[in-house]
């Protein structure tokens, strides 16, 4: 009952808004700004000159000027680096009226005309993000294409106050203003991506190309008609729209990868058209073929009893991966008349992860180096996935999208269907151990210590070791979204000044599942069975390795394995594993929401947008309850079902403040949220008596709430450049933490280990972001082809009044005196970039630089895991000829930066995982 009042309370503000707009005034004029080579641009201004009120270009160029007095209006069209055109337009009463508009870039002398189309992507995104209402950036495709960057992902780092985290090289998770990833949204066209990830919200951006979205818009501010759960703030990925005429591009590419020693290969394909102005399309497609790898060291540090830290836990790693990406999009309009328009959007990401891993593990290390288990593991797949694990991840957005002018307002709806999955089809692990084994440990480099057995041969896979496991594993992951939304924008005249209200009511329907199943596997004839395998072993470890020179024997091949027919009733007995099916759940989730939204110019310089929106939410999940007991059979069963329901209201006021022509102040309020994960939200249990450890789910679990702060002040140069600085402040309540418990009790047992997430207390935030972008001609006009793009994130977090359960060395203060830091809170977030472009040769070197944060707390501060700090360089050229044709080239990670976590120390590696610097190369075409 709680989500139908608010349900009732927007079908009653719509029908009266609509009943008032039928009364409204009719006479408005619309069309479209473009420049001379018909690309739209977005936030141009209009304004009628006799009344001094005014409009803005939306992301496709296209704007509205409501109640316009009919009879011969001059009208201003102006935008940053074009020269501003004053046409007399003839507004006719009763109609929409409707003027397109082509602008021509400024001319003053012919080096400048140079200059400026080289950085007319940068210009369409510092325009839009100029004359935006509230606190965003913007960065074009162009923009994206002048950086050596593969995805999203990858270009969302440039930007100030976004980090990103890393899978096999590539950017995955993005993270804003100091938030970790699941507090940020990822939307396409303002609608969220589900995740095909099973235990979190977080979108995956390395699934999307750089080259298939037309804009890439970083919300810091959320206004009341955006969705709620925002608290870092939004990525808006706008897809490309139709064209105003014929284009064609087309690029290829190839490239080496250092660690799999393989060359790379990467196209893309744009055609769209317009065809007799009324119906429009644009088709695009992208693919990348890339076998990659990393070499990787894993370690778990532990104290002895004179305090000495030592690893207990050593692994090291060879990860072949076979990445492909695929990518379409299609986008399809057409419009009935001036008033009346519909259009389809839809685009479908698919990425295969084909991937071999070779592990060594020395597990349960005594003070003395003796090893109690040596394990040999390979992984892989069956052959119809190519002997590897195949991870295959999809994200599909279809939307169908209505515009409609009914006298001078805007209704708009939008009906659209999102799924994600995750298929990860006949895993395969095999592994042989050996126990007892004696090893030197060498500690000289305690980032990287190296562990050499004290006879050679006691680490050569053969007879002396045993089949540990041989299983095979079947998982999906599914998230399917329906959603449906009405917006009615109704423009205001108070006084000589304009405003408008807009009321919208929006509906979410989730269903997310994850399934799983698990096979062990038995050799009828063990004996024969290993000396098989023993005679068709391979080294993945060598000299090359990047982690180091570390000592490693010969592991079961990838070929071997994926060839294995266990399902062969004479050759393997197989029983199905129930402890590993403890991650099987379901879930469902419906949001309602409503939301009030009133623009208004108060003056000559200051605007405002208040807001209010209602979101009421409704959960249901089920998980299961598995029990592994010492001794006796594991049971897993059905676990229970939980209903929970609960309405929130997030206000919202921002403030806008012309300096002048070129100078914006900006301040807000607003209040947003974080729902907690679908899973931690399952009432699971996983008790594992034979390993002491137990993992439970938490359906108490709260959302958590932020209260925002923002303000920053911007300079937009005349000609090309900006600087900007800013502030925020997030007040978080019940921050959502993974806790982790040593020799708790749970049921009446105690166990060594209980890992649980919690709300764990609330946080305070706050941060400062500088940014500077310009070419360099006003230190000397010889340099006005140069130019420099650079920023700087500052991020300050504490946790406070924290429920996190603490051990420390020492029984004192300690615990009240600990400053915990938020986690995924870099508190130092830098970019710089340094350009050369000039007749079409464009050079770039990039460099990004992230300090360290806490990833997940331990039960003690020896045992908390951090993320690493990140060092980026990157460098990428070009030079366009014949205007349509550009040969290219892209060197990435040329520091050869690894993933590295560490714990509790800096010094203490937990993980480190090189990749080696990367290469492309090749030509694009566009027309």
């Amino acid at each position: 009952m709680k989500k139908m009042w608010i349900v009732q309370l927007a079908m009653c503000v719509l029908f009266v808004s609509f009943a008032n707009a039928q009364k409204a005034t009719s006479t408005l004029l619309r069309g479209k700004i473009i420049d001379t080579e018909g690309q739209s641009l977005p936030g141009a201004t209009i304004i009628l000159l006799e009344f001094g009120t005014g409009s803005v270009t939306d992301v496709d160029g296209n704007y509205i000027l409501p109640r316009i007095p009919a009879g011969t209006q001059k009208i201003k069209y102006s935008y940053i680096g074009y020269a501003d055109t004053v046409i007399l337009v003839h507004i006719k009463e009763g109609v929409t009226n409707e003027q397109n508009v082509e602008l021509s870039p400024t001319i003053t002398n012919l080096s400048q005309v140079e200059v400026l189309e080289s950085f007319q992507s940068y210009q369409r995104a510092m325009n839009y993000q100029k004359n935006s209402k509230n606190l965003r950036n913007i960065v074009s495709s162009n923009q994206a294409g002048r950086f050596p960057d593969a995805n999203i992902g990858d270009a969302l780092k440039r930007i100030s106050g976004v980090n990103v985290q890393y899978d096999q090289g590539e950017a995955r998770f993005g993270q804003i203003r100091g938030t970790s990833p699941e507090f940020s949204a990822v939307t396409v066209n303002g609608n969220k991506i589900p995740s095909a990830e099973g235990d979190v919200r977080n979108v995956q951006l390395d699934l999307v190309p750089a080259d298939m979205v037309q804009t890439i818009v970083v919300n810091k501010v959320v206004t009341a008609d955006m969705d709620g759960d925002a608290i870092g703030g939004s990525v808006d990925l706008i897809t490309k729209n139709s064209p105003t005429r014929e284009i064609f591009s087309a690029s290829i590419g190839s490239g080496w990868n250092i660690v799999s020693q393989r060359p790379q290969w990467s196209g893309a394909l744009t055609y769209g058209t317009n065809i007799g102005k009324q119906f429009g399309f644009i088709l695009s497609a992208s693919y990348q073929n890339n076998p990659i790898g990393s070499d990787n060291t894993e370690f778990e540090w532990t104290t002895d009893e004179d305090g000495n830290n030592y690893v207990e836990d050593y692994q090291v790693r060879k990860y072949l991966v076979h990445r492909e990406r695929q990518s379409y999009s299609l986008s399809a309009g057409y419009k009935f008349n001036p008033n009346h328009k519909i259009d389809f959007k839809g685009i479908y990401n698919r990425r295969n992860d084909w991937e071999n891993r070779f592990r060594f593990r020395l597990k349960d290390i005594s003070e003395d180096g003796v090893a109690e288990k040596v394990v040999y593991q390979t992984k892989g797949g069956a052959e119809n996935v190519r002997d590897a694990r195949l991870e295959r991840q999809e994200t599909m957005d279809y939307a169908l999208n209505g515009e409609h002018l009914i006298k001078s307002n805007l209704f708009d709806w939008n009906f659209s269907y999102a799924q994600a999955s995750e298929k990860r089809p006949n895993e395969r692990y095999m592994a042989y151990e050996r126990k007892d084994v004696a090893f030197n440990a060498d500690y000289s480099d305690i980032r990287q210590p190296i562990l050499n057995a004290v006879n050679a041969q006691d680490i050569e896979l053969g007879d002396a070791y045993e089949l540990d496991e041989l299983t095979e594993k079947q998982q999906a992951i599914k998230e399917k979204d329906l959603k449906a939304r009405v917006n009615l924008n109704i423009p205001l005249l108070v006084g000589a000044r304009t405003g408008s209200l807009k009321i919208g009511a929006k509906y979410v329907h989730k269903d997310k599942e994850r399934e799983l199943d698990f096979y062990d596997y038995k050799p009828t004839e063990e004996a024969n069975f290993n000396q098989n395998i023993f005679s068709h072993l391979k080294s993945a470890v060598d000299g090359d390795y990047l982690a180091g020179n570390y000592q490693v024997g010969k592991f079961v091949s990838e070929k071997t394995l994926g060839g294995l027919d266990l399902n062969h009733p004479d050759l393997f007995t197989k029983e199905r594993n129930l402890t590993e099916l403890g991650e099987i759940y379901n879930a469902t989730e419906q949001v309602i929401s409503a939301y009030v939204r009133y623009d208004q110019q108060i003056g000559d310089k200051l605007s405002l947008v208040a807001g209010l929106r209602a979101e009421a939410t409704y959960l249901e999940n089920q998980g299961v309850k598995l029990i592994v007991p010492e001794e006796g059979d594991i049971t897993l069963a059905d676990g229970k079902k939980n209903k929970d329901d609960y309405v929130d209201f997030l206000p919202s006021v921002l403030f806008r403040y012309d300096l002048n022509d070129n100078a914006i102040l900006r301040t807000s309020f607003t209040r947003t949220l974080a729902r907690p994960n679908y899973f931690d939200l399952v009432s699971y249990v996983s008790i594992h008596g034979e390993d002491n450890k137990v993992s439970l789910g938490n359906s108490e679990l709260t959302p958590t709430y932020s209260n925002n702060v923002d303000f920053s002040i911007e300079y937009y140069y005349p000609q090309f450049g900006q600087i900007s600085l800013g502030g925020y402040y997030k007040s978080i309540t019940d921050l959502i933490v993974k806790q982790v418990w040593q020799d708790k009790e749970y049921q009446g047992e105690v166990y060594d280990l209980i890992k649980q997430p919690t709300n764990g207390g609330n946080a305070t935030l706050f941060g400062l972001e500088a940014s500077w972008q310009r070419d360099l001609s006003f230190i000397a006009p010889c340099l006005r082809h140069m130019g420099i793009y650079t920023n700087y994130t500052y991020t300050y977090s504490r946790m406070k009044d924290s429920n996190i359960e603490r051990e420390y060395k020492n029984d004192t203060e300690q615990a009240k005196d600990e400053k915990l830091r938020m986690p995924g809170s870099p508190e130092h977030i830098a970019n710089a970039s340094l350009y050369y472009e000039n007749k079409g040769l464009n050079l770039r070197v990039s460099y990004n630089i992230a300090s360290s944060f806490v990833d997940q707390f331990g039960s003690s501060p020896e045992t908390d895991r951090f993320y690493d700090q990140v060092n980026y360089l990157d460098a990428n050229a070009s030079y366009t000829f014949a205007k349509h044709y550009t040969i290219f080239a892209d060197a990435t990670n040329l520091l050869n930066q690894p993933l590295r976590y560490y714990q509790g120390s800096s010094e203490y590696t937990a993980q480190s995982e090189y990749y080696g610097p990367r290469f492309n190369f090749g030509v694009k075409v566009a027309f």
